[in-house]
């Protein structure tokens, strides 16, 4: 982040917009400090972490939205929005992975326990390698506006959390679970530094037509103040399974080897620092 991320001329600095972003990193301070208390007590992830995620998302997206309104974009303003997101829809995330598993799968041996580390912290490392990438296609000027490369982190971060209240309903037995919330958050960390194109949450609430955008918008808002977390997981799902699924389909179609898509984010060549 050397010449292409210096300031613009025109940008200045206002605290509002950072401390917005602070607001962000607070709830997902807040969010592990549930989880670790839950898991000290032998009780199950308490809904309080999914609404702090919520809360995570909102100031992630208000800062945004501040700093455009103040004309307050600053270089401080981004490398704050990526350190909160790290700690919101990264670290809080992988806790939640290695708590969620070691409650509801007691007595793991050393080698499952040193397996939950591992994907926990992968699981972390996707969403640092993720962040990563995204900072630098924007300081290149190489960032699509339209779509993300790979599944959004506040995303992933709502698919771990989600699957923290649906797993435990399904029955599963010990085992079956274990290696289910094993395989569930290496697949969730995949996508994120996969080429998968997730569209941008705003094309679908302000597309053509307009009509269409409305009637939407008060669908995913009723549906949610009528059956609140179950429809946030419920859409939550829809938005993480559309988009991988619809570009396998495509590149079926077009001839092309679908699974290259997971792993092609590792055998990239960095763009130089120079």
């Amino acid at each position: 982040m050397n010449e292409p991320a210096a300031e613009t001329m025109g940008s200045r600095f206002n605290p509002v917009p950072s401390l917005i972003t602070l607001c962000n990193a607070f709830c997902g301070f807040a969010s592990i400090v549930y989880a670790i208390a839950s898991y000290a007590r032998g009780e199950a992830i308490p809904e309080a972490c999914i609404w702090l995620l919520l809360g995570a998302m909102i100031f992630d997206t208000l800062d945004g939205l501040a700093a455009r309104l103040l004309n307050a974009k600053s270089l401080h303003g981004a490398n704050l929005d990526s350190l909160a997101d790290a700690i919101s829809f990264g670290v809080a995330p992988a806790v939640t992975v290695f708590v969620f598993i070691k409650r509801n799968c007691p007595g793991t041996s050393t080698g499952a326990t040193l397996l939950i580390w591992a994907v926990a912290l992968f699981y972390l490392g996707c969403t640092l390698w993720r962040l990563a990438r995204y900072n630098t296609l924007t300081v290149t000027g190489k960032k699509d506006d339209g779509c993300f490369m790979g599944l959004p982190s506040p995303a992933a971060a709502s698919m771990i959390y989600s699957a923290g209240l649906l797993l435990p309903r399904l029955d599963l037995g010990p085992h079956l679970l274990f290696f289910c919330s094993l395989g569930y958050a290496f697949l969730t960390g995949l996508l994120m530094v996969s080429d998968v194109p997730y569209p941008h949450v705003r094309r679908c609430v302000s597309g053509e037509p307009r009509v269409l955008s409305f009637v939407f918008v008060c669908v995913v808002l009723g549906s949610v103040a009528i059956f609140r977390l179950t429809a946030m997981v419920i859409w939550a799902y829809i938005y993480f399974l559309v988009a991988p699924l619809a570009e396998l389909l495509v590149r079926k179609m077009a001839g092309k080897p679908g699974l290259v898509l997971l792993f092609s984010a590792f055998s990239k060549k960095p763009p130089s620092r120079t």
